[in-house]
């Protein structure tokens, strides 16, 4: 069944209804804390549409893109033909929900050529494992860097051979208030 055109505005919407202005924490046993949001800026890098040769994304912001693909001005027309955006778009719901839900993910600290320091992970699908990979930036600041989306035939350069870290604590602070009830669904998932 294709997808239909609109699907990103749906993406977008879904977006913005669950985890955008979200920060999300997660406390590790090797005492450093991951605290990101996914801001409207990473969106499109996330989705894979940045790196689309078309030309409503030619020498656009990452803000503008955003705006394009909310208001349908990039829809899965031009993402259609593009392996990997294709992949990345479909599968970028499947993170919203991730995060938005309170999954139980992993979390692995990354030693390798991928610029990420962690990736965060859930590999309970049969031939994938989508991974979010997540950076420090001069700053100290934390945020989103990589969506990948690997076959598990493929998978111990990204996991395998990567140090996997115990996650101790994990929650959600919503609009600068910490949610309680989202806190709390957090750590009985872990």
């Amino acid at each position: 069944m294709p997808i239909e055109n609109d699907y990103i505005k749906h993406l977008i919407a879904n977006y913005e209804t669950n985890i955008m202005g979200n920060r999300y924490i997660f406390v590790l046993k090797n005492e450093e804390t991951l605290s990101f949001c996914i801001k409207k800026e990473d969106v499109p890098h996330l989705m894979g549409i940045r790196k689309l040769n078309i030309r409503q994304v030619k020498n656009s912001s990452a803000l503008a893109i955003y705006n394009k693909l909310k208001n349908g001005a990039i829809s899965m027309k031009h993402v259609g033909y593009h392996k990997e955006s294709y992949k990345k778009v479909v599968n970028f719901e499947r993170m919203i929900n991730v995060l938005a839900e309170g999954e139980i993910v992993k979390i692995v600290k990354r030693i390798g050529s991928i610029k990420s320091n962690y990736l965060i992970y859930l590999d309970n699908r049969p031939d994938e494992i989508l991974h979010l990979g997540v950076v420090k930036d001069a700053t100290g600041k934390w945020h989103p860097e990589t969506f990948l989306i690997i076959k598990k035939r493929n998978v111990s350069a990204y996991i395998d051979d990567q140090i996997p870290v115990e996650i101790l604590e994990r929650y959600v602070i919503k609009d600068g208030r910490e949610d309680k009830k989202t806190a709390e669904f957090f750590e009985y998932m872990i």
